[in-house]
């Protein structure tokens, strides 16, 4: 009996995993629909359709998942935005694992602003089955390390505000993912700040000003706000972790947000503050280190957990709707497979020509 918990226990994982690559096809084929739809409109009704009808239906369909099967709770500290839909914002954090972007999700889900998250990401990420070709074109900036293409990225972002596209921008400024076994990362990071002039970090890597004064410089007005969040994860066991996606759904008991507003028009007259920021970032860690806890204890109403259990089960329904001619007809379901095996040949033979 004990064995045979432990075995379904293990895999818990899984279920997100076939849930969400099983519904990608559906969902591929909606997008392409409101692609073609919206081909002689302008630009800003196709991101309307496509993040109200497919990114933010799949994105609160991800964190039901996440957050219903992992349990753990969040605790918001600090300047609490009130749900505003939309809101144009930035958000910077700290970055440590791949559970960041989830944390984010789930922080962007409780501002309404779940459609609206755009992201850097890895240039191989937009040769990914399906997945790759409409994250590109929902307006994830992709960067080569070592490459980045401050041009085409700086047009992408006028684009944006041109077309006066909702967003809520993610932005990780360490560059990297702090690892405290990746001392060279460290070394590195430490270097850079004794070049400009910084006390070292050992919590946090020192951020790189260049992006978040692009991004800044090119969106202006078009943001509203910006958030700066230090995250931290507490484990089951009482320590401080930088969990993998596997382990977050596993083994973390809650996460730990510190969240503080910014005005863009203010920011932009302060040199300096992006590492005051992970400065102040570098001494909440070392405290949560020691107290489990970023500064003084958040009120019951900014503690949750799978609390948006609500804006989560219409995604749910919503999906279940969508894919249901897999049920009913043999023809949707040698669709769904064609799907899987054609679209990434495609995207194979379009990969020299996609810049």
């Amino acid at each position: 009996m004990i064995a045979s918990l432990i075995t379904a226990r293990s895999l818990i994982p899984a279920v997100p995993v076939v849930a969400l690559i099983g519904a990608a096809p559906s969902y591929f084929w909606l997008w392409l629909s409101i692609r073609v739809a919206t081909l002689p409109l302008p630009k800003r009704w196709y991101h309307k359709l496509e993040q109200c009808l497919c990114w933010g239906p799949y994105q609160r369909l991800f964190m039901f998942f996440v957050e219903g099967l992992s349990g753990v709770e969040f605790r918001v500290y600090g300047d609490i935005p009130e749900k505003k839909d939309p809101v144009n914002g930035l958000v910077i954090a700290n970055h440590q694992s791949t559970s960041d972007t989830i944390v984010i999700d789930s922080f962007a889900m409780r501002l309404g602003n779940a459609g609206y998250l755009h992201f850097f990401a890895k240039d191989e990420l937009k040769y990914v089955p399906l997945f790759g070709v409409y994250w590109h074109q929902h307006g994830l900036i992709f960067v080569k390390k070592g490459q980045n293409d401050i041009e085409r990225i700086r047009k992408q972002l006028q684009d944006k505000k041109k077309n006066n596209i909702p967003m809520l921008m993610v932005l990780f400024p360490e560059g990297t993912r702090f690892n405290p076994e990746n001392t060279k990362a460290i070394e590195k990071s430490q270097a850079y700040a004794r070049s400009m002039g910084y006390p070292e970090l050992t919590k946090v890597l020192t951020p790189r000003v260049t992006g978040t004064n692009l991004f800044i410089e090119e969106l202006g007005d078009h943001l509203e706000k910006i958030f700066d969040l230090t995250i931290a994860y507490e484990s089951v066991d009482g320590k401080m972790v930088r969990p993998d996606t596997i382990e977050f759904l596993d083994s973390v008991k809650t996460v730990h947000i510190q969240c503080t507003q910014r005005e863009v028009t203010k920011v932009g007259e302060e040199k300096g503050w992006l590492y005051d920021s992970f400065l102040d970032k570098e001494k909440a860690l070392v405290e949560f280190e020691k107290t489990l806890q970023l500064s003084d204890p958040p009120p019951p109403s900014h503690i949750y957990s799978w609390s948006a259990f609500r804006e989560t089960l219409i995604p749910v329904l919503y999906t279940s709707l969508l894919c249901s001619p897999l049920v009913f007809s043999s023809r949707a379901r040698k669709l769904w497979l064609q799907t899987f095996l054609f679209v990434p040949v495609l995207q194979l033979l379009a990969k020299p020509f996609w810049k």
